[in-house]
């Protein structure tokens, strides 16, 4: 999906990171990181799905993507698990792939 939008950057640890040719998706059982406290960085990462929502016109969002400019990202899968874990977006469902290809908002967009 071509995403075009200006994300919230957080450094030195990116919750949306650009994608390498090492990256895949990956099955949901594999999303492991433990429920943790709202952070500054998790607020970024929430801000910027609330953005990417917005942008697609729908509540469920791919979990990689390409700007205008042809770069490839992909959400951080640590804030993934944790917007999982607090109910921020609906639980990780694989798809016909056996991978999670999208997340869904734990609200309507």
């Amino acid at each position: 999906m071509l995403i075009d939008l200006e994300l919230e950057i957080w450094r030195p640890s990116p919750v949306i990171r650009m994608a390498g040719r090492g990256y895949s998706r990956i099955p949901a059982a594999r999303f492991t990181d433990a429920a943790a406290r709202l952070t500054p960085r998790q607020g970024v990462f929430y801000r910027n799905l609330v953005r990417i929502a917005e942008v697609i016109g729908t509540s469920v969002i791919p979990v990689d993507f390409a700007n205008t400019a042809g770069e490839r990202f992909y959400l951080d899968r640590g804030c993934i698990r944790i917007a999982e874990l607090a109910k921020f977006v609906a639980p990780l469902v694989d798809d016909e792939n056996g991978v999670v290809s999208s997340i869904t908002l734990g609200w309507t967009a």
